[in-house]
């Protein structure tokens, strides 16, 4: 009996799947490709925000025949390590700070000085213009790196945190140990504007600050808040001296490997997906002050005209340094 009514069960339990199947939607089939997409920023942060994206958009586009896995939170390395690993091959796509990428591009200095966009709309004008990825693109080609540029995302727009006092002038900065990412550049910078430079991993800023180690750093408010920079250092001043771009890079074999109904496609989506993520940060980054406000930290708008002339001809003499003149003037272009 206990067999029978259990073989009775498992026919009308075939039955109905096959009835949910026959009027559902049909299954996707296996990828034909899949690729390996890593960031280093937290869960639900701007860069995990554009990757989730990009993953359901670009198997809905394709019809499962692309599907990406998001490795998040440096899962796969620090940027400068991933980096690594789409030249080697292990890994497809990743998103890394400019600053970071010019370890291994080191024209695209240019875009550590502080100052080179007057706004969140010069910045979407420079971006999005043809000839500034022309140009990006030829750049890292004359690198023979086997990576390529297919897009660009925003990582928030980068202000001063400190634990020591409220910041309004450069005179404010003068003597505070402010860290700094591992770029020549950013540290000619904030000793131009006062500070005494500090470079160390991010991993070790919070307890660095805690331990007087450091007395601040620079990041956008939503990466301050996800790292809760803020609790050892409740001062931000809102600088906004750097509008931090940050390339979409991807192993040229493995883009070049797709068939061009594929390509097509793929650059479609990342087209959608970098206009998204973009919108997200803004957003993200304005939640993140209005929360870090509530939560206590002090935030200032201090005068940025101060801060944009110091920085003014270390822009020139930086794209001078590196030979792109004509970089600089295509960005300059786009301000209103």
């Amino acid at each position: 009996m206990m067999m029978r009514l259990g073989f009775g069960w498992a026919v009308v339990l075939f039955t109905a799947l096959a009835l949910i199947g026959a009027s559902g939607p049909a299954p996707v089939g296996a990828a034909e490709i899949t690729l390996r997409a890593g960031h280093d920023q937290p869960l639900k942060s701007m860069y995990d925000e554009g990757h989730q994206f990009f993953a359901r958009r670009i198997a809905e586009r394709t019809g499962g025949r692309i599907q990406a896995q998001v490795f998040p939170a440096a899962q796969l390395g620090s940027e400068p390590v991933m980096i690594e690993g789409i030249r080697m091959g292990s890994l497809d796509l990743t998103v890394a700070h400019i600053a970071n990428f010019a370890t291994v591009v080191p024209d695209l200095a240019l875009f550590s000085v502080s100052y080179l966009f007057k706004d969140k709309g010069h910045l979407e004008r420079t971006i999005d213009d043809p000839k500034f990825h022309q140009r990006v693109s030829q750049i890292v080609a004359s690198k023979n790196l086997g990576l390529i540029v297919i897009g660009y995302y925003t990582a928030g727009v980068r202000s001063l945190y400190n634990r020591k006092a409220l910041v309004n002038a450069p005179e404010d900065l003068k003597g505070m140990k402010i860290r700094v990412m591992a770029n020549p550049i950013e540290a000619k910078i904030w000793s131009t504007f006062g500070g005494i430079p500090t470079s160390m991993p991010t991993s070790e800023v919070y307890t660095a600050l805690q331990a007087g180690a450091i007395d601040g750093g620079e990041n956008s408010p939503s990466v301050i808040e996800s790292f809760k920079y803020n609790e050892p250092a409740p001062h931000v001043a809102l600088t906004e001296h750097q509008y931090s771009i940050a390339p979409l890079i991807m192993s040229e074999k493995r883009f070049n490997s797709m068939d061009p109904d594929l390509q097509k496609v793929f650059m479609e989506v990342i087209k959608e997906t970098c206009q998204y993520e973009r919108k997200r940060d803004a957003e993200l980054v304005a939640e993140s002050l209005e929360r870090m406000k509530a939560k206590g930290t002090k935030i200032t708008q201090p005068d940025k005209a101060k801060f944009a002339a110091l920085a003014a001809p270390i822009q020139d003499e930086v794209a001078k340094s590196l030979k792109v003149e004509d970089l600089l003037a295509l960005v300059r272009s786009h301000a209103r």
